[in-house]
């Protein structure tokens, strides 16, 4: 009855099922790619749902630019692969409208939207899927930590304890697939001592796109409390494990604190 009364919704408060489409492009942010790229997926997903014509508005500013890269929000546009493959924002769509709710909201219709299939599906042509290359079965663990940009605690205070516990089941869930575990984060490699085994792989401060891509092609991926972690699993076709925080699981993914308890 939940999806029924969206679509109604919508008809009646905008009759836009009859009338000629309008268009929705993603709003203007400065934070970081997570984030925005997240923001970008809702948009998108949000004029699907709607009946509207959705228009990119390509990244302006960002956070995380660590070294001043000049080509730096370049290196992101060929990243989502967005440019020449939906219609560009000419600068005449106003970008002020916040969509994410859209996938708390709705989380069921935008898993089985035409429009995320196909983000998933361009992201995917311009990059080798097989990303390890090491014939392994891969699970990519997000530890999200606090970075010289990014101030707010809540999120990158996750105890090492609840990864390592999630990491210990997991060994057991998965032993007859003789798992590999990635661990991506940032800081200094003393503070991840815990972690050093070996079936486990630390991956710390390395580049944005690497990371993200070890996260979305991992067989399993383990989200934090993290705009990026949470982005990466909507374009993940592995199974995921997701650490509860203000936006909703998609369908089919796993609380680790379900997971835990077992």
């Amino acid at each position: 009855m939940k999806k029924l009364y969206f679509f109604i919704a919508l008809c009646i408060n905008s009759a836009r099922c009859l009338a000629t489409p309008e268009y929705v492009t993603n709003p203007c942010q400065s934070d970081g790619f997570g984030s925005q790229f997240q923001a970008i997926i809702a948009a998108a997903i949000y004029a699907e749902l709607d009946h509207q014509q959705f228009v990119y508005s390509p990244f302006q500013a960002m956070e995380h630019n660590y070294n001043n890269d000049p080509i730096f929000l370049t290196k992101k546009e060929e990243f989502i692969n967005f440019i020449g493959n939906f219609e560009l924002n000419k600068g005449d769509i106003p970008p002020k409208v916040n969509y994410k709710p859209i996938l708390d909201n709705y989380p069921e219709l935008a898993a089985q939207s035409a429009t995320l299939a196909k983000i998933k599906q361009i992201f995917r042509a311009n990059k080798d899927t097989d990303h390890f290359k090491n014939g392994r079965f891969n699970i990519a663990i997000h530890v999200r930590r606090p970075n010289p940009q990014d101030n707010r605690i809540e999120g990158a205070d996750t105890p090492d304890q609840l990864f390592l516990d999630v990491i210990g089941t997991l060994r057991i869930v998965y032993h007859y697939r003789n798992p590999l575990f990635h661990i991506y984060s940032q800081g200094d490699a003393e503070k991840f001592t815990a972690f050093r085994t070996d079936d486990i792989v630390l991956h710390l401060d390395e580049p944005l796109e690497d990371t993200f891509l070890g996260l979305v092609f991992a067989d399993v991926l383990v989200t934090s409390a993290s705009s990026f972690s949470y982005t990466a699993a909507l374009l993940s076709d592995g199974k995921v494990y997701y650490i509860p925080f203000w936006h909703k699981p998609f369908p089919g993914w796993i609380s680790v604190y379900d997971l835990t308890s077992h």
